[in-house]
């Protein structure tokens, strides 16, 4: 009777697991808001704000360097109190960070740094909190399909702005910008404490199908973070984030600009090829995550990395064509996206689940660092502008070409450690 209970108590686990992808995507599709962040600024640079454009600009980039930085911190605390206490703290801080904001509406001489603090700070930091446990649990309860579980968890982050960004947009024209602060703050608030209760750790002793355990046994070593730190492959890993995101994000930044500036695209066409951009960022990821469960985390990461050269070294230099042009952006876009599946599952793969929190939180920050970095050589490259022409364009392409070449090498000299080497070398 006992071993029929523990069957069918295993079964319904394998069943109700998916529910923790449903979670974890509807987490991301609300932290991931803060890509529709170009439709917030418009009424910031009119009276009574009157911000610059590179003062609007300024709360979307602390967000990002907070998120990156806290990232590794979410971890930790991951891995000592669990997910769902990270993922509620997360969503209280996103919410006041949101709510925060709204108070431009009674100092607006002062804009600027409540939005800093507000939205780039507080909701920067709780996005942190927020975004790693739903990967961690994924991790856990997908042992035998990591990547492609891994790639669903997150794409709601690269999906979200096709949603929200037009959700957003009605709310500042309906509403103002600063009551949009706080209706999304207060939503937000509510969604993501709800969707962060939900998120749980299978149990201990948790008994997995035939199936799954026959995959799980396939990763032998659990090494932590102050042992990962002891391997050459983590510091090569993190330099291939740095590159290969960093790469990715600096040249998305400029799609809609080089869509009309070379392509000579008309706007409502450029931000077709915006929206483009979001759809394969988002499919990417569950794609080349399901691709790492089949060929192996490592091969996956050649194959991204391979892709990312042809789009920047063939494709994006001849933007002029519009057809290369769309192309080249979508092959950015996926591959951008797969970075976001590819490396928790290879640090997975390669470190094990038990601390894949803490671990690739740390690994994590190469993506923060690689966010400020990146477009900052990307912009030196392609000159002072604000009009640019191809020339400008591919020089920066090239020059980040060959920093992705670079990576490629080095991509190809990672070698898992332990007793998983030669299983997931591949």
């Amino acid at each position: 009777m006992e071993i029929l209970l523990s069957t069918l108590k295993s079964q319904t686990a394998m069943r109700g697991r998916w529910v923790y992808l449903v979670v974890g995507f509807v987490i991301n599709i609300c932290l991931g808001t803060v890509y529709s962040w170009s439709v917030f600024r418009p009424p910031l640079h009119r009276d009574p704000f009157n911000m610059s454009q590179a003062e609007s600009i300024l709360p979307f980039s602390v967000f990002l360097l907070c998120f990156g930085l806290m990232f590794s911190i979410s971890g930790i605390a991951v891995m000592k109190y669990g997910p769902k206490k990270p993922a509620l703290v997360g969503a209280v801080l996103v919410g006041i960070g949101y709510l925060t904001s709204s108070l431009i509406s009674i100092a607006p001489g002062s804009s600027l740094s409540i939005l800093l603090l507000g939205f780039g700070v507080v909701a920067g930091t709780g996005c942190a909190f927020a975004y790693n446990p739903p990967i961690a649990v994924s991790g856990r309860w997908f042992p035998d399909k990591r990547g492609f579980a891994l790639g669903l968890t997150v794409m709601g982050f690269g999906l979200s702005s096709l949603f929200t960004a037009p959700f957003v947009a009605m709310l500042v024209n309906a509403l103002g910008v600063f009551n949009t602060f706080l209706v999304l703050g207060f939503a937000f608030l509510a969604l993501l404490t709800l969707a962060g209760a939900m998120l749980r750790f299978p149990p201990e002793g948790w008994d997995m199908s035939t199936r799954v355990k026959q995959t799980a046994l396939r990763q032998e070593i659990e090494l932590s973070t102050r042992e990962m730190l002891r391997t050459t492959t983590f510091f090569l890993v993190w330099i291939v984030y740095l590159v290969g995101a960093g790469a990715g994000l600096s040249t998305i930044g400029y799609a809609k600009q080089i869509a009309t500036d070379v392509a000579h695209m008309p706007d409502n066409v450029a931000t077709l090829v915006v929206s483009l951009l979001s759809v394969s960022n988002a499919f990417g990821r569950p794609l080349l995550g399901k691709l790492a469960d089949v060929i192996g985390s490592k091969r996956t990461l050649i194959v991204t990395l391979v892709v990312q050269l042809v789009s920047l070294l063939v494709l994006m230099p001849r933007a002029y064509h519009p057809i290369l042009m769309v192309l080249g952006i979508v092959l950015l876009g996926m591959t951008f996206g797969a970075y976001l599946a590819v490396m928790p599952a290879l640090i997975s793969y390669f470190y094990g689940t038990k601390y894949l929190s803490q671990n690739y939180g740390l690994c994590f920050s190469a993506y923060g660092v690689g966010g400020v970095v990146m477009p900052m050589v990307f912009s030196s490259l392609i000159g002072q502008g604000p009009n640019y022409t191809i020339d400008d364009y591919s020089r920066a392409f090239y020059g980040m070409g060959a920093l992705v070449v670079i990576s490629l090498v080095l991509a190809i000299l990672i070698r898992p450690t332990g007793k998983q080497g030669a299983k997931n070398s591949r």
